[in-house]
């Protein structure tokens, strides 16, 4: 973790308000101050310092100028954009829309296929993905905005929208046993832009979202946002921003971690090596044994493993043999992979799974032009004006950039120990055998939300030792 002093010593150097400095300060030094739960989850999510080791994923949408933009020479200090800007109280209690939960499925799987590599480790969130894309559609107009709608949610509008991201992410959050942390920040270069208020409002009420200006001409600009990305991520990523274009106008970035234990961890004696097929050539490395629940379809069985808190849980899918990967993904729909999730009949399966751990990196431009999100990648057709305007050229997204890691391994059995006594019995009816799944080829994985069995991870397993 970053030292707060040092946060706290760099507000000297900024000629900002003395209210802003003070407020900064304070959000510093009391995070759990006396505000309401509901306002101070809102203003304070971007200075959060949040440990969470196990998972962590990034998303920065860079948005541009169509015409080159030239930088002048007068530095600005950076500002809080949302001072004055007191985020709506929303109804918590809302539930998820079910008109929303196929489209997103849908969304997460075509993602899924567009984005994954072939014979590589994949991993992306498509949960991470979607509200910072719905962060950026509250800007968008005309064609640009339909063409979000369209992908994001199936047709529903952007305040449809809105609101199933604003009540996904408080229940996702509501983990209990476990870690799930969501935060948004939105960076504007200081010069020549005009901010619509709007579009600040509406991502402070639904997304929670952090807005500030910085002289992007400086480096002090790229730390800065890296070192917010740092924090976020509890270090699992730490540089997210190279050198900032003269062209770039403003970065919308999401950050989104998960850790939890098992709710049966996996004890020493059922931790061995076994060999893994991967595309390369056969490995050895190490499997974990447990009984798990039982999913399957005519093209793939697998296993869902639940967390401490039961809202999530891990699920492993491995193609039939004779199905390649690769094939296995083309043909999944979002309606296939929730029909699977739903797939159990109570029936266990004993399970072998490798221990992983990897980090991930893709561009996400085109997969989302693949998509339908075309007008927002190009210059001339984008229409962002909601969101802001300059003199120098009409605003367009230029890379949609997407950062992953994960860790699956035994960790949360500190210690343990398993005393099996088999009972016979002279009863000559048979016994059925448990189906026997090994995970010793490549398949694919989600960390799931058990109440909307959407994915808030999913990825891919080719090689458990890269």
């Amino acid at each position: 973790m970053m030292n707060k002093e040092k946060y706290i010593s760099e507000l000297n150097t900024i000629k900002a308000s003395d209210d802003f400095q003070q407020k900064t300060v304070r959000l510093l030094k009391n995070p759990t101050g006396e505000e309401s739960r509901d306002y101070k989850k809102k203003k304070k999510r971007p200075l959060k310092f949040v440990l969470v080791p196990a998972f962590a994923v990034v998303l920065v949408c860079a948005l541009l100028f169509s015409n080159v933009f030239s930088p002048v020479n007068t530095v600005q200090a950076s500002e809080n954009l949302m001072d004055g800007i007191t985020p709506n109280k929303l109804d918590v209690s809302s539930s998820i829309n079910k008109d929303f939960i196929n489209p997103a499925a849908n969304f997460s799987v075509n993602l899924f296929q567009k984005s994954v590599k072939k014979d590589t480790n994949s991993l992306i969130s498509p949960v991470s993905v979607y509200l910072a894309l719905g962060m950026t559609a509250n800007g968008a107009g005309g064609n640009t905005l339909k063409q979000f709608e369209n992908m994001l949610g199936g047709g529903l509008s952007i305040n449809e929208l809105n609101h199933n991201y604003y009540n996904l992410t408080n229940k996702l959050e509501s983990i209990k046993d476990g870690k799930l942390q969501i935060a948004n920040s939105i960076w504007y270069r200081n010069q020549n832009l005009k901010v619509e208020k709007g579009f600040l409002q509406k991502n402070a009420d639904y997304f929670g979202a952090g807005a500030f200006q910085l002289d992007f001409t400086k480096k002090a600009a790229v730390n800065k946002i890296n070192n917010w990305v740092k924090e976020n991520t509890n270090g699992k990523i730490d540089k997210m921003v190279d050198k900032i274009d003269d062209n770039t106008v403003m970065y919308l970035i999401n950050t989104l971690y998960f850790e939890a234990d098992w709710m049966k961890g996996y004890l020493k004696p059922n931790v061995s090596s076994k060999e893994f097929h991967a595309p390369g050539g056969t490995v050895s490395t190490s499997f974990m044994f447990s009984e798990e629940k039982y999913i399957h379809d005519e093209k793939a069985d697998g296993m869902v493993k639940p967390f401490k808190d039961d809202r999530f849980a891990f699920a492993a899918i491995l193609p039939k043999t004779g199905t390649s990967l690769e094939n296995y993904i083309s043909q999944m729909t979002g309606d296939s992979f929730l029909k699977l999730m739903n797939s159990s009949e109570n029936k266990r399966a004993d399970c072998w799974l490798p221990k992983f751990k990897y980090e991930y990196k893709v561009d996400l431009n085109d997969p989302l032009k693949s998509l339908g999100l075309t007008d927002a990648f190009d210059g001339d057709t984008a229409d962002f004006k909601n969101m802001g305007s300059t003199a120098q050229g009409n605003i367009y997204i230029g890379d949609v950039l997407h950062k992953t890691f994960i860790e699956v391994d035994e960790a949360g059995t500190k210690a343990g120990a398993a005393t099996s006594v088999s009972m016979a019995t002279s009863s000559s009816m048979p016994v059925t055998e448990p189906p026997k799944i090994v995970f010793d080829r490549p398949f694919v994985y989600a960390i799931i939300d058990t109440q909307t069995k959407l994915p808030v991870f999913i990825g891919t397993v080719n090689d458990p030792t890269k």
